[in-house]
């Protein structure tokens, strides 16, 4: 993964965790939606001034965006998974117990 791409993954994540929708986080942040967009798939690489709100509306620091080895953890795989899974659909999430079921037992 490319430093454009881990860095939009790792706001994307973090938006997630405060609730936000991309159109909400565009707002406070004062961008447009589409920018976030782009920022978060690893197209547009935010200028500073952008990356300074985007730590203010997350309560984050600066630095804590390219914390990359949060990638590696067991704790960002269990947290990243409890997130996904949170976003099913109970159709979507019999299927998911189903393929994991297979694979693990």
């Amino acid at each position: 993964m490319n430093v454009k791409a881990a860095l939009g993954a790792r706001i994307k994540t973090l938006r997630h965790k405060i609730g936000y929708t991309q159109e909400q986080f565009a707002e406070a942040v004062g961008v447009a939606p589409r920018h976030i967009s782009r920022i978060e798939n690893g197209v547009n690489t935010p200028s500073v001034e952008t990356l300074a709100r985007i730590a203010e509306i997350l309560e984050v620091d600066i630095k804590e965006l390219f914390n990359f080895p949060y990638m590696e953890s067991e704790k960002y795989l269990r947290d990243d998974i409890e997130l996904i899974l949170s976003k099913l659909s109970f159709d979507e999430l019999k299927l998911a117990h189903g393929v994991l079921s297979e694979i693990f037992r």
